[in-house]
């Protein structure tokens, strides 16, 4: 049997994606209203290694496109045969989009998709600050105006916040898990988190709380009017068995 490239580096984690030596986990995102799962995030896992350990190299040599692809792919297979799925979220990096032909990249996986444009939603995450970010809002408005919802992941986890609010549309803003526990225990992280929900009706976004992990977090941000939550007290990831 062949022994198994290192995925930590750039040749080895392109052959990891391509041959799908990699799980995908769904985590529901819960709305908070009615108690019914709003859509799935596809979240995936690499044999043995930590997520971030593997991710932030992928990203620093550029070949996370080839994940954020793979998983864009295989998540228009399962909408198209599942058409009455809730709705799944593919995260792209930043270190993806920030990059000239990645979009038309996108938007060729796109052509494939027979199910309806609002089950597949893209998160843009905040693990890489990015240089062009005109690269991303011509991205993510294309897509927002082809009817796919548009989330801004990690809200509040770094400086690169307030510039990504500035200047990308999005439906959803998903609050980092880090922020909504500082946000429970301390006055002055509650006063930021109750400001940036003013921006709801200004801005037309709704809020994902993530990080929802014990029932007290949960009644908390339920009381702040938060539209949905992601977490253990939600719901565990758990393997995503439809793909083949």
């Amino acid at each position: 049997m062949p022994e198994l490239s290192n995925v930590l580096t750039a040749a080895g984690f392109r052959e990891h994606v391509s041959e799908q030596r990699y799980r995908v986990m769904r985590q529901p995102i819960i709305d908070l209203t009615s108690g019914e799962i709003h859509h799935y995030e596809w979240l995936v896992r690499f044999k043995g290694q930590g997520t971030e350990g593997v991710i932030r190299p992928a990203e620093i040599s550029g070949v996370i496109r080839d994940l954020d692809l793979s998983m864009l792919a295989q998540a228009i297979l399962i909408l198209n045969e599942y058409p009455n799925d809730p709705g799944i979220a593919i995260n792209l990096s930043g270190a993806s989009v920030d990059r000239e032909n990645f979009k038309p990249s996108v938007l060729a996986c796109l052509t494939a998709l027979t199910a309806s444009p609002t089950k597949l939603v893209i998160e843009l995450t905040e693990s890489w600050d990015m240089d062009r970010i005109e690269l991303a809002e011509s991205l993510l408005t294309e897509l927002k105006t082809r009817g796919h919802p548009v989330c801004l992941d990690d809200v509040g986890a770094g400086a690169a916040s307030i510039r990504y609010l500035r200047a990308l549309p999005a439906n959803w803003l998903k609050i980092d898990g880090a922020f909504v526990a500082a946000a429970y225990n301390n006055k002055r992280d509650r006063a930021i988190l109750m400001a940036l929900l003013t921006l709801r009706e200004p801005l037309d976004v709704r809020f994902i709380a993530e990080g929802i992990e014990t029932i007290e977090l949960l009644d908390f941000v339920r009381r702040l009017g938060i539209d949905a939550g992601q977490g253990y007290a939600l719901g565990k990831p758990e393997p995503e068995t439809r793909i083949k």
